[in-house]
């Protein structure tokens, strides 16, 4: 809390990924690389009528809607003393990887998302916690540890 008189500092977000386009404003273009390299499904879904085709139970519905809550803002990656931005990567990877649409490009897109990120210069994840703790939309660090297992798995399988 700020009392009166308090000095604030506004200043850009300081991460080598994001560079500063003029006074308060970044490019965060590398995260839409990120999305680029794997965020997306290649299942016809079909039209609205057949949403309920594929049934999803409600648990895993509901945690793939907690993931897909992020707006990509980048609040995680300005908030990690490393710019990191596994929380961002995270998120997206599992709110497609716990849907049964999907599952065909599942180990694929997590390897091409996490190398996608490396290769933009963010910052490794010591697990600190500060991205959850500055996140508007509240992602879980439980997701960094799914991506983690998924990443695992994607490596032994050779999956590419």
């Amino acid at each position: 809390s700020f009392r009166d008189g308090d000095t604030i500092v506004v200043e850009p977000f300081r991460a080598r990924p994001f560079p500063v386009i003029k006074d308060l404003i970044v490019n965060r273009k590398a995260l839409d690389r990120i999305m680029q390299a794997g965020g997306f499904i290649s299942v016809r879904t079909g039209s609205a009528p057949d949403a309920n085709s594929l049934p999803v139970p409600k648990p895993e519905a509901d945690r793939a809607m907690d993931a897909a809550a992020c707006i990509g803002c980048g609040a995680c990656v300005a908030a990690c003393k490393n710019a990191s931005a596994m929380l961002f990567v995270a998120a997206k990877v599992s709110h497609l990887g716990l849907l049964p649409q999907g599952q065909p490009e599942r180990y694929r897109r997590v390897l091409a998302m996490v190398e996608q990120m490396d290769r933009e210069g963010f910052g490794a994840c010591t697990v600190t916690g500060s991205c959850e703790a500055v996140c508007p939309k509240s992602i879980s660090l439980d997701f960094i540890a799914r991506m983690n297992r998924d990443y695992a798995v994607a490596l032994l399988r050779g999956a590419r």
